[in-house]
């Protein structure tokens, strides 16, 4: 693998066959690369000219900035030992980037580092150590603090004996199960729990995009946790920071586990899907107040997928739901829902285990770029279309 610093290029340029749009293939080698989650600015910098993902190659993992309008790509630190299992080398789960300042952060080994992405400059944060595995970081939009979620450990794991239940299992079954949101300064310095609940899990504390002291917090409970929760507690919520007071964002949907949610660019609502009572899935909108905008229920959408903010349109980005192999746009300002074709993501769902065939798509803040991942053949790949 190569060295901390060292850029080439190895990107491919095609034309999406759908919508004619320019596509860039920014990675042709390795078993795995992959952007951050579907979680709004995270991945690009302020600019958009900057893309930043994570990506295993020989057997080690690292972390790479690419140049969106020609494909460069640097490494930024030097290799970890492992690919992207939990606690092991770096996935695109961990990481996310201040656009701004274009501090990135990761995790590797249960530590959670940082770099800056253009000075290559190193911190060491947090180390989530023994006994806990983390979440998603997230880092508030005046750039200061990184709030990132922490777990407890499968108990027969750290006892050194083999599971005799899966780890949503055992905590279903025998309890135990609590969440912490640890807050540390982007500069480094003393680590701060500003939120713990029993009985509760999250992976997923996203800040608002406009304001520091606001987040977006997916609260999971038993049985199911993350797939389905306890079936009747609502699972999206806002939590004030200062005042530790939680918002319910219900849907209308019977169903109150929405899969998956993030924040418009602008901070004034929160996107939203989950399974449908009635079948299929809902797509909704609400504002952090819980007020629902929009919501519709597409009952015969069977398939799995993602939603992310776009910016500059008032759209939901979705790689999955309605299809399986298409980037969309789904319009929210009408009562009608209008969608639109970006650009085929043709990604086989199946090629890799966990979420690394996921195409989890990012809009940069300008509107001018959305960057997706795709695999084939037991490998995935980070593309970028222009928009």
């Amino acid at each position: 693998m190569a060295r901390k610093g060292d850029t080439w290029n190895e990107s491919e340029v095609y034309r999406d066959a759908l919508t004619l749009r320019e596509v860039r293939r920014v990675t042709t080698a390795g078993l795995y690369n992959q952007t951050p989650t579907y979680h709004t600015n995270i991945g690009f910098s302020a600019d958009g000219e900057w893309l930043v993902f994570a990506s295993s190659r020989d057997g080690k993992s690292a972390v790479f900035r690419c140049h969106v309008p020609t494909g460069d790509i640097t490494q930024l630190i030097d290799p970890v030992v492992g690919g992207g299992a939990e606690g092991l080398g770096i996935g695109g789960g961990s990481l996310c980037l201040a656009p701004r300042s274009k501090w990135l952060v990761f995790m590797a080994h249960k530590v959670l580092r940082a770099v800056q992405i253009e000075t290559l400059e190193e911190r060491t944060l947090l180390d989530i150590g023994p006994g806990r595995r983390g979440g998603a970081p997230s880092i508030d939009p005046e750039e200061r603090h990184v709030v990132i979620a922490v777990a407890p450990e499968h108990p027969e794991v750290l006892a050194g004996v083999r599971p005799t239940l899966p780890y949503m299992e055992y905590f279903a079954e025998h309890g135990g199960m609590w969440l912490k949101l640890l807050q540390v300064p982007l500069a480094g310095g003393e680590v701060t729990t500003v939120y713990e609940e029993d009985g509760a899990r999250t992976a997923h504390n996203p800040h608002s995009p406009t304001d520091p002291d606001l987040l977006l917090l997916d609260r999971d409970f038993p049985p199911r946790f993350w797939a389905g929760s306890d079936g009747k507690t609502n699972r999206i919520w806002t939590l004030r920071l200062s005042t530790g007071v939680l918002t319910e964002l219900p849907p209308r949907d019977r169903a109150r586990f929405q899969v998956h949610s993030v924040w418009t660019f602008d901070g004034e609502h929160i996107l939203y899907h989950g399974r449908s009572a009635e079948g299929g899935h809902y797509i909704g909108a609400t504002d952090p107040r819980g007020n629902t905008l929009r919501e519709w229920g597409f009952h015969g959408a069977q398939h799995y997928g993602h939603i992310s903010a776009m910016a500059g349109r008032p759209a939901v980005i979705l790689d999955g739901n309605l299809t399986t192999d298409l980037l969309l746009w789904l319009y929210y300002d009408r009562e009608q829902p209008r969608v639109e074709i970006i650009a085929r993501h043709g990604t086989d769902w199946g090629a890799l285990p966990g979420q690394f065939p996921h195409p989890h798509p990012l809009s940069d803040p300008t509107g001018r770029w959305i960057s997706f991942n795709a695999a084939r053949r037991g490998r995935s790949d980070v593309y970028i279309v222009a928009v």
